[in-house]
């Protein structure tokens, strides 16, 4: 939404619905409802193709929430007395009146600033002292307070009054959102022109038939866009009310967080291989060391002949000076040993990792939330604070995958069992470790002590702590508890521990 868009639909509905009582008000995904006798008029603050429209299809909810609550009683029975545009940044205001029998008049003024991803809602006395005020900080947030009680309520700085003739057309184009804005001059004055021709309140208003599935609603042509077609302010204005898209369940969030640790740890990988050269070329220059006299070089760079090529090249090797030529052959030699080890090392966990994410991602349909290469990757989930200590953690220091959903961490040595089991854990959480015999502790993350886990989830985590464990048997018994019946053996080391009220699980390794 833009300021023209705004304000050509609060000229019409200023039009149409003037003197109008509000009979009440309820929430709105982004916003509010405002009930009449006659309509419903929707103030969305946040991202909409238009901030305000009619809603003659809707029916009024008999709940109210805790915060529409307080703005439904202070403004029902209240005469709409003129709504507007005043400032050309997005700001829509509903300025209403109550005569009392008494003739004491009371004037209350609601004040949306529709900003898009963030908006706010203010309600101004006649001395526009802020009443009462809440915010939007996202498209899937609830409202919050916002603004101090009491405070005078001033526009943004850059907001300039809207009936106010602006000095450049530069700045008359802020008005205009990013997507609708001409680059040349000549449209940009049709547009101007257009928009000062627009005398009638309830012009017809115009959209673009290039974008017949979603329609962009436009109070004037577009010169610059594909052809148009005028429709009425009463089509335009009747809008359908946004969905209200579900909030992911845990399951979907937990897949989510492990999507974008795999690929952030396959990004890491590939830039590790990229590190190493091929082994080949430590050896070859190792050999073309060995094949010169040994000797103390005083340059960064020497020159020697390549015994591995058949046309005689010269290779230009980097040496260190002071150092004999031999000992940086030997160096190069045991760099072509640390390549090969860490390059096949690194091509195996790639691989696991690739499998693991291509896994993850049929089961969620092949969705992906992000690509698994290129210079950026979505941020990953916060570090959370733990339930004992209060320190930050964060998952990814461990091995983990995903299960139904369920997100299963195990550490790698006794350490990481440690930390793992008592710093980063909950206590609501399901531990499991191998019975009688050293391995790692395994950690089943669960959203609270209410949430159920299948069997068939128990039963993975049991066989991934049979398989990292000391055992070597086909099958054998796995101990799992709450990690609140998990405590540090006395006098124990890392990872050392004693439980209770434990149930054991037999499972046999995969394959």
């Amino acid at each position: 939404m833009d300021t023209l868009q705004l304000a050509a639909a609060a000229r019409c509905l200023d039009h149409q619905i003037a003197q109008q009582v509000i009979q009440g008000i309820s929430d709105a995904p982004g916003g509010i409802y405002l009930h009449t006798a006659k309509t419903h008029i929707a103030l969305i603050v946040q991202r909409a193709p238009l901030g305000l429209w009619q809603d003659t299809a809707f029916h009024k909810p008999d709940a109210l929430t805790t915060w529409s609550s307080p703005l439904n009683q202070r403004l029902a029975g209240f005469r709409i007395q003129r709504i507007s545009v005043p400032w050309a940044d997005r700001i829509v205001r509903l300025d209403c009146i109550r005569v009392h029998i008494s003739k004491r008049l009371d004037q209350f003024s609601l004040i949306a600033e529709c900003f898009g991803g963030r908006g706010n809602i203010a309600l101004l006395d006649a001395a526009q002292h802020i009443r009462w005020a809440w915010r939007w900080d996202s498209l899937d947030g609830k409202a919050a307070p916002r603004f101090l009680p009491g405070v005078v309520y001033v526009p943004p700085e850059d907001s300039l009054p809207f009936a106010q003739p602006l000095p450049c057309a530069a700045t008359w184009f802020r008005r205009v959102a990013p997507r609708y804005r001409p680059q040349h001059r000549a449209e940009q004055q049709a547009i101007q022109e257009a928009w000062s021709r627009r005398l009638d309140p309830c012009a017809p208003w115009w959209r673009s038939s290039a974008e017949a599935d979603k329609p962009i609603l436009y109070p004037v042509p577009l010169p610059d866009w594909a052809p148009m077609q005028e429709i009425s302010a009463q089509e335009a204005l009747r809008f359908v009310r946004p969905a209200v898209h579900p909030q992911p369940s845990a399951q979907e969030r937990a897949r989510t967080q492990q999507r974008l640790h795999l690929q952030r740890r396959i990004q890491k990988m590939r830039q590790d291989i990229t590190r190493w050269k091929d082994p080949e070329v430590y050896r070859t220059q190792a050999f073309a060391l060995f094949a010169l006299p040994d000797a103390m070089p005083s340059v960064t760079h020497i020159s020697a002949p390549d015994h591995t090529s058949v046309a005689g090249a010269t290779l230009t090797i980097t040496v260190t000076p002071g150092k004999s030529l031999h000992r940086q052959a030997q160096w190069y030699m045991q760099q072509a040993q640390r390549s090969r080890r860490a390059r096949r090392e690194i091509a195996i966990r790639l691989q696991e990792m690739e499998r693991l994410l291509q896994d993850l991602t049929e089961a969620t349909g092949g969705e992906q939330t992000g690509p698994a290469t290129g210079s950026s990757t979505p941020a990953g989930p916060t570090p959370v604070r733990s339930a004992k200590n209060g320190k930050p953690t964060d998952d990814s220091d461990f091995n983990r995958t995903v299960i139904e959903g369920f997100t299963l961490l195990w550490g790698k040595n006794a350490k990481e069992n440690d930390r793992l089991t008592f710093r980063t854990a909950k206590p609501w959480d399901l531990w499991f470790h191998i019975q009688d015999l050293g391995g790692s502790h395994v950690v089943l993350r669960r959203e609270n002590s209410q949430t159920p886990v299948p069997e068939s989830v128990r039963v993975a985590a049991a066989r991934i702590a049979l398989q990292q464990s000391q055992s070597r048997a086909i099958s054998g018994e796995v101990d799992w508890t709450e990690i609140r019946h998990v405590h540090r053996k006395p006098s124990g080391g890392p990872g050392q521990v004693t439980y209770r009220r434990f149930q054991s699980i037999r499972v046999r390794r995969d394959g």
